[in-house]
């Protein structure tokens, strides 16, 4: 019975990542790191609800996302400049005037990377 209930509630537009951003960050994830093995996304734009700045903001619903890469195409690759691909790639999500992601956080893991995190919990 929880199951089903839980399963009906709907999210909150502000914390949902079926809007159009989010699919759109989600179809170029998949796109330019097909060797993934793991891909989460989250919208935290319910956290920054009442911020300065965001209630002036054209984009309140999808303006900060969270995002967990585990792939081997960042094999050798440092940190930064790991970030800066995803950046990169995002560039036009990121730049829509008033309209685009405000902030996006990044945990971007190799899968052995990912591996020993996990032994480690």
């Amino acid at each position: 019975m929880l199951k089903s209930l839980v399963r009906s509630m709907s999210v909150a537009a502000n914390r949902s990542v079926d809007g159009p951003m989010a699919q759109a960050i989600k179809a170029k994830m998949y796109k330019c790191f097909p060797r993934m093995t793991h891909f989460a996304i989250f919208n935290d734009s319910y956290k920054h609800a009442g911020h300065h700045g965001v209630a002036d903001a054209q984009n309140k619903i999808e303006s900060h996302f969270r995002l967990e890469i585990v792939s081997d195409e960042f094999l050798g690759i440092p940190l930064p400049q790991r970030h800066r691909m995803v950046y990169q790639l995002l560039q036009e999500e990121m730049s829509s005037v008033g309209g685009g992601v405000h902030a996006l956080q990044l945990t971007t893991r190799t899968v052995a990377e990912q591996q020993r995190r996990s032994e480690k919990t």
